[in-house]
């Protein structure tokens, strides 16, 4: 049967199953449907029509929004319930949530850099700059897989940025003790902060998004309101286009006509790239001007205050508090008797 007339009978059928023109990658099936036991049956009869083969120990229910966990029966097989799922790589939690993903995906690399320690990192043949595009090879790809379409929060992003640094610390042999700050660390890498590499992937992506053509998934998703429903009375959850437009800001990028750059790839390839390493340097001088702060309030807490002078009366000698001066009234007044 050839793929004209598959696709009338799915067409016919009832259920309503959309057919992809390409190829295929995987036999995967993620689906979407409600939890009532018609689609459900629908759905394994639909397999049955066309000869496909449902793997009920592979297949996994995921609620959400639901107080109770309804079972899901094929064939008289109860299938999982789960509260998370990997599929191609990527963790889905039933709050849309990405703490899990960010946990995995943390964790992978953090076995490769292990892994790796012995022959590239302690390898003394080797430079840095071999040393750091083999990081950003074997751990930042996986540890950024995916990050294209990701919602994060800035506890998130600082999350996986104290893990970049610490990596990087470990490759470049600097130690805590060193107090060497993270923008001389980039500096000697020669790497952007994990807050700029996240940025690049996902501005990428919309501009992609925004090239497509209408009807795509991703599209539609993107541009499409829901015509009913409520929000809570919390604060919503973020949304992606809410987290693109931090990004905008972030690196001054025009936020009311960003398609006009978007519609042409490279015109928008140029105008992020620029944007990005000039809001890279402004987060760098940021941090600097926090640091110098920091100091500064340091030096002057050092400082002793005229009105908390505690002398000795024994030897005159100045203390810095009331208890460092009982105790050594103490020890001074005793040898002086």
């Amino acid at each position: 049967m050839g793929r004209p007339e598959v696709k009338e009978i799915i067409d016919e059928y009832p259920l309503g199953i959309e057919v992809f023109e390409k190829e295929k990658i995987t036999p995967d099936v993620v689906s979407l449907l409600s939890a009532s036991e018609m689609k459900q049956l629908g759905f394994s009869d639909a397999c049955e029509a066309f000869r496909l083969t449902i793997s009920l120990k592979k297949t996994k229910v995921m609620c959400q929004d639901n107080a109770a966990t309804p079972a899901v029966t094929i064939k008289d097989y109860t299938l999982e319930a789960v509260t998370q799922f990997t599929y191609l790589g990527s963790t889905t939690s039933n709050n849309n949530c990405l703490e899990v993903e960010i946990g995995k995906r943390i964790g992978k690399p953090a076995t490769n850099m292990a892994k790796l320690s012995a022959r590239v990192w302690e390898n003394k043949k080797l430079t840095n700059q071999t040393k750091v595009a083999v990081y950003r090879a074997c751990i930042v790809s996986p540890l950024l897989f995916g990050s294209e379409s990701w919602t994060t929060y800035a506890s998130q992003e600082k999350r996986l940025n104290i893990f970049h640094m610490r990596c990087l610390r470990r490759i470049l042999s600097i130690s805590w003790t060193d107090k060497v700050s993270n923008n001389k660390v980039l500096a000697r890498a020669n790497i952007p902060s994990m807050f700029t590499l996240i940025r690049q992937r996902r501005l990428r992506w919309l501009g992609h998004v925004y090239r497509m053509e209408d009807g795509r998934i991703p599209k539609d998703l993107l541009y499409g309101e829901l015509e009913s429903g409520w929000r809570p009375i919390v604060r919503p959850k973020l949304r992606f286009k809410d987290v693109c437009k931090r990004d905008m800001l972030a690196t001054d990028l025009p936020t009311d006509n960003w398609e006009l750059h978007a519609a042409d790839r490279s015109d928008w390839r140029s105008v992020c790239s620029l944007a990005l390493q000039a809001g890279e340097e402004r987060q760098k001088a940021e941090a600097d001007d926090r640091r110098a702060k920091r100091k500064a309030a340091m030096n002057n807490a050092t400082c002793v205050p005229v009105a908390c002078v505690f002398v000795c009366s024994g030897c005159g000698r100045v203390c810095r508090s009331r208890i460092g001066l009982f105790s050594h009234e103490r020890k001074c007044l005793s040898q002086l008797r």
